[in-house]
């Protein structure tokens, strides 16, 4: 049996309304990606949604909507997407890199000690899903005076005190990227209630341009998202509820299967609902599980190999324990919109089997 990590849950019906766009002749950024921005804002509970092509570009656009750059220093956790600290340095600033709790999200009490009068914004990552506490990260901005701003890339779909992970922060942002729940191929969204920051990014996001075509008054880029992209996001927006709760009936499923067996990430806390982006086991034998689950046909992916402060474009001496254990021992099994029942039992008893093998 061939399973892979993960599959787009693109369905017939995406197929269908995206051939339309096709066929009206209009395929760059228009009419479906208004329709997409203005469904994101209703989730969100945001006042302004600006569509763009990925990710990493809605970072970039934030960062640079903020004026963040030379001698700017930004807090990043040191687990997370290397997106998130190489934003902060392609806009001319420095990445400062503060450890996560077990839950996998940046740990507050590290923050203070992190700080300098050069620090500009806190980045939060809902890693895997599982959202950070909002209420003190805000406290602790507020205490320093600096921005928090959200990399929303794991986070859609999951909560924090029942709003949208995407709504906390001056500024946040998420990622349509393929290997997420809800996927426009190649996508991102950069969200704010403010108004001044919204109409700033809309125009750095077309090469600075405000109200006046070819006037370019921000250094801005192509950050544009087509038409053709907004309509896979559009369908897959019209069924997130049921995409979630499906999910979750398969991460519990795993657990069920699991349970006792090896351990995996399980953060149960009130205030927190996560979306389960990602499901994460943990072994000391890492690297020999993920072999043999390959050569058994199963796809995982190490998420990550390295901490970003370890990456060679950054090569930091310090060490940032948790981060760094989780980086040894965590392992992300398959899981997509139409994994059977079937398939979860065969990745769990090869699992299991692995586990009874090496005792």
């Amino acid at each position: 049996m061939k399973i892979p990590w993960a599959v787009p849950g693109i369905k017939k019906e995406d197929i269908i309304y995206v051939k339309k766009i096709l066929d009206s002749g209009w395929y760059t950024m228009g009419g479906e990606v208004k329709k997409l921005e203005k469904m994101m804002k209703r989730y969100s509970g945001r006042k302004h949604a600006i569509a763009v092509n990925n990710g990493t570009s809605a970072l970039e656009v934030m960062l640079r909507t903020l004026n963040i750059g030379m001698g700017d220093e930004v807090i990043v956790p040191a687990l997370s997407f290397v997106a998130t600290a190489t934003a902060v340095s392609l806009t001319g600033g420095k990445p400062v890199f503060v450890d996560v709790n077990k839950d996998i999200t940046i740990n507050p009490d590290k923050i203070d000690d992190a700080i300098t009068d050069k620090t500009k914004a806190l980045i939060a990552v809902d890693f895997a899903g599982n959202p950070c506490d909002y209420d003190r990260l805000i406290n602790k901005c507020k205490k320093n005076n600096i921005h928090l701003l959200v990399d929303g890339a794991h986070s859609l779909g999951s909560k924090f005190k029942d709003k949208s992970c995407l709504f906390y922060g001056l500024m946040s942002t998420t990622s349509f990227h393929a290997a997420k729940i809800f996927t426009t191929v190649e996508g991102g969204m950069v969200f704010t209630d403010n108004d001044d920051l919204a109409k700033k990014a809309k125009a750095i996001r077309s090469h600075g341009e405000l109200d006046r075509r070819y006037i370019h008054e921000y250094l801005g880029g192509n950050f544009r998202m087509t038409d053709i992209a907004a309509g896979f996001g559009i369908k897959q927006m019209e069924r997130y509820k049921i995409t979630l709760k499906n999910r979750a009936k398969k991460v519990e499923y795993y657990k069920k299967l699991l349970s006792g067996k090896i351990d995996y990430l399980d953060i149960k806390n009130k205030d927190r609902t996560c979306n389960n982006f990602l499901f994460l086991v943990f072994d000391e034998k890492r690297e020999k599980l993920a072999d043999f689950l390959k050569n058994k046909g199963i796809d995982t992916r190490k998420l990550y190999p390295l901490t970003i402060p370890q990456q060679p474009i950054y090569n930091k001496k310090k060490s940032y324990p948790i981060s760094e254990k989780i980086c040894k021992t965590s392992l992300s099994l398959p899981l997509y919109d139409e994994m059977s029942k079937k398939q979860i039992e065969y990745v769990c008893k090869k699992v299991i089997e692995f586990k009874e093998k090496s005792c």
